[in-house]
Parts: structure tokens; sequence; C-alpha cells
């Protein structure tokens, strides 16, 4: 994933190789060109003696906007050199000037760099920090699109720690800013290409490529070769998760097929012709994929595209260890884990783990070990900077909301209102932490109460079924085998009799002997009737579902239809699955009376063939998925999903919701 090049960064580049930049009248003041003569030395010069002189004597000079210019472009170049001391030294100077002259573009356009420049660095915090302070100056500088463009880079940094949601609601905000500009397709791509991206991670592909293919289009119609070929691979990458190979190798051919990519930028050339061989190779063509394997690796190591190369060898660990060469399957993993350990390619160096466990079992408890150890430092480590993404929003729309409010004040009351309001703006903020936290802690705390409560119930319901069906079991047990055998014996004795009587009293003996045949039968069926009901008993899942919606039912006026498809085998599903849809059931039900204003629900549990589903809908009002939701409902259920190794997927509308949850429960159909 890449920052889209701006052609500000262009003018600047050109700038550098003394092409004419500016008006007639500049290029003939001499006060111009001796401050471009210098500029130019001080970016030439080695020595720091003689670089300190003219640095000192181009600061001394009156602030203007020429100079500011300038200052900028020498703080491209120190950055563009990859000079951190230097570019720092001269980011700073471009603040502080800009600041200086109340010039709110200026002082954004510092941030942004800086913004750049962690991101270069692999710093996300920072980064992500200095892109939402240059977000705000350009908003107060009522610049929409730059305040969009920074908003983009904040999403894509969210979406490099699998912040999706957030990535999600920040890209759409982006574009709420970006598309009202006449100039918004530049920036309309990498926002479609971003939400292909999060949809992918996310695991809802048909949305992955919507957007990739919204994408594919931006870059046709900017007449753009390599996004075009970039959108080619990122479709090729969908359809390599949902395994369908032949439409990988399409897309990859495709996008390999365009005219100069190799020249145009050899990186994505070579990470498409690694791809094309590895949907080869999954399909069974392993020639094809060896040599389209070590064509990307000899390119790549040609470029020193140092995680390129790592992905590539783990691709050929893979290929060697399938056709059942393990010295060069361990080979190229070996190398593959050194070289992600040593460029801190954490993602790679987990596969590497992986792969290393499969090609030596032998070793499989240590390096699984090394993996659970590395993932668990990852998923801490990606917590934070979320939660560092969270309190900067946060802080942002506070000061965007103070901002608005203290214009509207009257001047004289000004300094007075903005002391106060920073001190309790910090007290709220800190206050709202601690109770945040302790709110967290609580839920999290009730969550596991809630689920022991669950298997408590679950428990409790199966040894009253078990209960009620042993009792049906011996009640008819001893119809069958104690009562109908006395009434048996009865009637045989009374058939053995030989009486002489009457034929009023015979007539009589035969009809009794009659009633106490039926009488026989009536048990009989009743015996079996027990039986069936033991055999045919409801589940114990259902009757807990049930319960759960009729609670619900007599809190809402909202009508709740429910349907339990008879098919389906409780004893076979996992109690983890039941207590996770039991908690989604209850947090869906719970937002339908809070939240939709529905008059139906409409809730059914079926079975497609080994895969459980349940599927909710209502016909409230919706919600607006793009904008940012306070409640982490939806999150919850996605995350639940997932601990079951299941698929979510919503829809909603001003005409109501539809929630679908999908989990694999019987492993033989």
């Amino acid at each position: 994933m890449q920052f889209p090049k701006f052609t500000y960064f262009k003018f600047l580049i050109l700038y550098f190789l003394f092409c004419a930049c500016g008006s007639k009248e500049k290029e003939n003041s001499r006060e111009y060109n001796e401050l471009k003569i210098l500029a130019n030395q001080i970016i030439s010069e080695d020595k720091p003696e003689d670089y300190n002189k003219r640095k000192n004597k181009f600061l001394s000079t009156p602030n203007d906007s020429i100079k500011n210019s300038l200052i900028f472009d020498i703080s491209y170049h120190f950055y563009i050199e990859d000079d951190s001391v230097k570019f720092r030294e001269w980011n700073k100077y471009s603040y502080t000037n800009s600041k200086m002259q109340k010039n709110e573009s200026g002082t954004a356009e510092a941030f942004w760099d800086l913004g750049n420049f962690f991101f270069k660095k692999n710093i996300i915090d920072s980064s992500y920090y200095h892109y939402n302070l240059a977000y705000e100056k350009y908003l107060e500088a009522n610049d929409d699109l730059k305040a969009g463009r920074m908003l983009l880079n904040m999403a894509i940094l969210q979406e490099k720690v699998k912040d999706y949601i957030g990535s999600e609601n920040t890209t759409f905000q982006a574009l709420d800013l970006i598309e009202e500009s006449t100039d918004s397709q530049n920036y309309v791509y990498p926002a479609n290409n971003n939400l292909g991206i999060i949809y992918n991670g996310l695991g809802d592909y048909s949305q992955a490529l919507k957007y990739h293919r919204a994408a594919l289009k931006n870059a046709e119609f900017l007449e753009d070769r390599v996004k075009s070929a970039r959108s080619l691979n990122n479709l090729g990458v969908v359809y390599q998760k949902l395994e369908d190979h032949n439409n990988s190798i399409l897309n990859y051919t495709k996008a390999l097929q365009i005219d100069s990519i190799l020249q145009k930028d050899t990186e994505l050339y070579a990470m498409l012709t690694d791809n094309l061989g590895y949907s080869e190779f999954k399909l069974g063509n392993y020639q094809v994929a060896s040599f389209l394997f070590h064509k990307a690796l000899k390119i790549r190591d040609s470029i020193q595209h140092e995680s390129g190369i790592v992905i590539n060898k783990l691709h050929l660990g893979e290929y060697y260890l399938k056709n059942s060469d393990t010295t060069k399957a361990l080979q190229y993993t070996k190398e593959a884990n050194s070289l992600a350990n040593t460029t801190s390619n954490n993602r790679d160096l987990l596969a590497s783990y992986r792969l290393l466990a499969k090609i030596e079992p032998q070793k499989a408890p240590e390096y699984l070990d090394s993996y659970i150890q590395l993932n668990d430092s990852l998923l801490q480590e990606e917590r934070a900077i979320r939660n560092k993404f969270a309190r900067i929003r946060f802080e942002t729309d506070q000061y965007i909301q103070k901002t608005q409010e203290l214009s509207n004040e009257k001047l004289w009351l000004g300094l007075i209102a903005v002391i106060l309001a920073s001190v309790l703006f910090l007290l709220y903020l800190l206050s709202s932490q601690r109770a945040k936290n302790k709110e967290l802690k609580f839920q999290k705390e009730q969550q596991e109460y809630n689920e022991e409560i669950y298997k408590l119930l679950l428990k409790q319901q199966t040894k009253l079924e078990e209960g009620r069906q042993e009792e049906r079991a011996r009640i008819s047990g001893e119809l069958h085998d104690g009562i109908l055998g006395k009434l048996f014996g009865i009637r045989m004795n009374f058939g053995l009799l030989n009486l002489n009587a009457p034929g009023q009293v015979s007539a009589k003996y035969n009809q009794l002997l009659d009633k106490l045949q039926l009488t026989e039968e009536e048990i009989r069926q009743i015996s079996h009737n027990l039986i069936r009901e033991v055999s045919g008993s409801h589940l114990n899942f259902a009757k807990l579902l049930k319960q759960l919606v009729a609670d619900y039912q007599n809190l809402t006026s909202a009508k709740i239809e429910f349907s339990f498809d008879e098919n389906i085998d409780g004893e076979l599903i996992d109690e983890n699955i039941q207590i996770n849809y039991y908690r989604i059931l209850q947090e869906a039900l719970q937002n339908v009376v809070k939240h939709a204003e529905a008059t139906l629900v409409n809730i059914k549990i079926t079975r497609e063939q080994d895969v459980l589903v349940m599927e909710i809908k209502d016909n409230g009002k919706g919600f607006d998925k793009r904008k940012k939701v306070k409640g982490i409902g939806l999150k919850n259920m996605r995350d639940r999903m997932e601990k079951i190794d299941g698929m979510f997927t919503f829809k909603t509308s001003a005409m109501g919701t539809d929630l679908l949850f999908r989990v694999k429960v019987y492993k033989n159909g």
C-alpha cells in the first residue's frame, strides 16, 4: 500500500532541477534570486561549518511568502534524501515561519510533511497524530479537499493496524469532503482502494470486489496504468482468498500485460509475477509456478525489495514442501524467517514460523511457541495504537466543537473562556476515560458471568430433559411390562373359563372381554407414545432461544416471529457456538427494542448442510453505517463470530436491517 504522489511534490522535484518557477517579476527580483541561490547552496553543502553559515544567513532574512516557500522546498529536499536530522530541522522552521505569518495552510502543510516522514519510518502513531493536526488546520483554512486527503491518509493507517471499522468510517468521512471538489477523481481512487482492502480484511469478499472494481474504473478514467495494474492485483488477491484461482490468474495476467508496467513500477510487476505463480501453484501447475517464483525473486533481489523477497521465499518454501524437497523448503523458509526478523516484518515472520512447524514437525512446539509469543505481542501493540488513534480523534472532535462554540463568544470573554474550557476539558477527559475503563471492565466481567449463567441454564435444561425422558421411559416400561401384562393374564384367564350361563350373562361376559382387550390396546398405545416423545423431545438450545425471544416480546410492542429448523440436532452443536448465538440474538433484540422503532422482527435459525444459519430481520429505521457509531453492538457481534470461525454480514437502510450469521457446526453433513 502506498500513499498518493501529490502534484505539489512533483512540482518541487522539478523546482530543484532549477526549472523556472514563479512569475517574471520574481525572476527579475535580485532579492528573490539571491535567496533562491542561497537555498540551493544549503541543500548542496556538505561541510557542516559552511552549511551553518548559509543557514543562518538565510534565516536572518525578512519573513515573507517567498522565504516560506523556499523553506518548504529545502525541507522536502532533505525528506527525499532521507536526511532525517536536517528534514526535522527545516520542517520546524517551516512550521514556525507559517505560524508567525498566521498562515493556516502553511502550518497544515508542515504537519502533513511530518506525517509523511513518520509514515516512511513506519512510526504509525506519530504519523497519524500529525496527519490529524494537518486535518484540523485545513478545516480552519476551509480547504475541504486537503482536509479530506488527510483523513484518507489516517484511514490507510487505521487499516494497517487492522482497525477496519475505524478505517471504514474515516474513509467515508474523507469521501464526503473530497467528492465535492472538482479535483476529486485523483483521491476517490485511493478511497475505493482502501475500502476494498478493508472489506477483504473483514472477510466481506463481495464488498471487497465491489470497491476494487470501483477503484479500477477510477484508474481507467484517470488513464493511470500503474493504478489499474494495482487494482487488478488487489482483485486477484480477493479471488485467491475465495480460492477462485482461475479468476486470480485472469486478473494478474491482465495487469502484467499493461504496457511498460515493469519499468513504471518494478515492485508491482514482481508482486504480480509472484502472486500469479502462487495461484498456478494452488492449481497444481508446479512447473509454471516454479518459473514465476524464481523470476519474481530475481527482480526483487535486483531492487533489494526486502519485504517482497520474504514473501517470495515463503512461497518457494511452500512449493518445495509440496514437492517433498524438504531441504530446499527449509532453506528458503529459514532465509525468509531471518530476513523478516532483521527487517521487523512481523506479518511474514509469523507466516514463516507456521511453515517451519510443517517442514520440521519435530521442532513444531518450539516454532509454535515463537509464533504465539510474537502474535500476542503484535495484538497488544495493534490494540495500543488503535487506542491512541481513538484518543486523537476524540480530542479532535472536542477541539472542533469547542472552536465553533468560542467563535460565538464575546471578545472580552474570549481568553477566560478558552482557559476555563481547557481545564474543564482535561478534567472531563480524565473522568470520562476512567469511567469508560470501569464500564469496559464491568461489561467484560458481566459478559463472563452471563456466559457462565448460560452454561448453567443449558446444563440445568439438559438435566431436566434427561429426567423427563427417564421418567417417560420408566412409565412406558411399567405400563407395557407390568399393568399390560397383568391385564393380558386376566383376559386369558377369563377366556379359559367354561361358563354355562344364560344368553344375557354370556353376552355380558364377552362384552367385558372385548373392553379388557380395548383397554390393553389403549395402554399399549400410551406406552408407544411415551417412547416417541422421548426420542422426539425438543432441543434445549431451541427452548432457551424461544424463552429469550419470549422475554423480549414482553418488552416491546413489535411482533417477534421466531422459527427453529426441526432438522437441527442440538447435541452436535458446540457449546461455545450455542453461547455466542444466544448472546448475539440477545444483543440484536436489545438493539431492536432500544433503537430500531420496528413493528416486526423475524428470526430464523436454519440448517444449510453443515452450516448453522441465523438471520434476524426488522422493518425499523436502520442506521447510517458511514457515521461514527457510539455503540459497540456490531463490533461485539463480529468479534463473537470471529471467535467461533463464523461469518457475519449485514444490510441496513431506511426500510430496516438484515443481520446474517453463518458458522460450520456439523463435521459430517
